[in-house]
């Protein structure tokens, strides 16, 4: 399986030279270069500062940390090894693969066996040339970062070399490894970039649907205010071109506050202005009506009242005779 490059530097190999420059490191760096797998290690650097080689490490995607028994005793590799642990915790580095070459796991973690030993005799030797009590200080806060970093990278899933395998099978095993990795970083990098582009799309549509919400609000508002403008206009309740007052002050349209409240007192709205005059004009015609009927029942109570007032009359000159 092929990687393609990163603009950056994808993976960085921390390691002991003298126990792995001529041996295991070769056979990795060929067979990662194979796989299209851009490789940086410390002969990148050679004669620069050692900030340029941690510059190197967080620019890279994955780091690999190739633990053998000379490793404690170089100041340079522990130096690097702090630098990784940082950028694991700073996420500056996507992976970090542990290698056990030719050392067990638990001598790295606790720095005891072989491993221990070179790494006791370089504290020793920082410590005896020294007698100005900051610069201990500063030499001793340095190895517990060493300590920290050791424990902290050992804790990660590695691979350890078997003696009994070829040592060319086991660089396969690391060479598939990286690969994976990488391939996991890609994957997960394509996800992210997906996410954000469905975020953003989302983003557009909803404001796309706002803008054309609030534009239907809009086309109706002035759709209303037309067509009430329109009616207004139109609206003739006399049957001549003469137009409706709406003026306070006109008599057509104005009402009391017992029959409508303080809003409708000026009638706005067309059907008002109808409704007003009909009822007015029910108004009289009912007051042209019923003097009519109570006059009319007043007479006839005249009326009976003399027929029965000369019945009465006759009654008493029958009973007197």
């Amino acid at each position: 399986m092929e990687i393609t490059n990163y603009n950056k530097d994808q993976v960085f190999i921390s390691f002991r030279g003298k126990d792995e420059r001529n041996g295991l490191l070769t056979h990795l760096k060929q067979k990662l270069v194979d796989r299209n797998v851009k490789v940086f290690t410390d002969d990148n650097v050679t004669g620069q500062r050692l900030n340029n080689l941690f510059g190197h490490i967080r620019k890279s995607r994955i780091a690999i940390v190739i633990f053998s028994k000379s490793y404690a005793e170089s100041v340079w590799c522990l130096d690097e090894l702090v630098m990784i642990k940082k950028c694991i915790e700073t996420e500056k580095l996507n992976a970090v693969i542990p290698i056990f070459h030719k050392v067990k796991v638990s001598s790295v973690k606790k720095q005891s066996g072989k491993f221990g030993e070179k790494f006791l005799a370089l504290q020793n030797s920082l410590l005896a040339e020294e007698v100005n009590k900051k610069k201990i200080k500063s030499i001793n806060s340095r190895i517990k970062r060493w300590k920290k970093a050791l424990k902290i990278v050992t804790g990660m899933a590695g691979l350890t070399y078997d003696r009994k395998s070829p040592e060319l099978a086991f660089v396969e095993k690391v060479v598939e490894k990286v690969n994976m990795n990488l391939a996991n970083i890609a994957t997960e990098e394509g996800r992210n970039s997906s996410l954000e582009t469905s975020e953003a799309s989302l983003g557009r549509q909803s404001n796309q649907i706002s803008y054309n919400v609030n534009q239907l609000n809009i086309n109706i508002q002035l759709h209303r205010s037309k067509s009430s403008e329109a009616l207004r206009r139109s609206y003739n309740p006399e049957g001549h071109n003469k137009s409706i007052d709406l003026k306070p002050s006109s008599h057509t349209l104005r009402r009391t506050a017992s029959d409508l409240d303080h809003r409708d007192q000026y009638g706005p709205f067309p059907f008002e202005a109808l409704m007003v005059p009909r009822q007015n004009e029910n108004q009289l015609s009912i007051a042209n009506i019923f003097p009519k009927k109570i006059k009319t029942w007043d007479n006839l109570h005249f009326v009976s009242a003399l027929l029965f007032g000369a019945l009465f009359v006759s009654y008493m000159i029958r009973r007197k005779r």
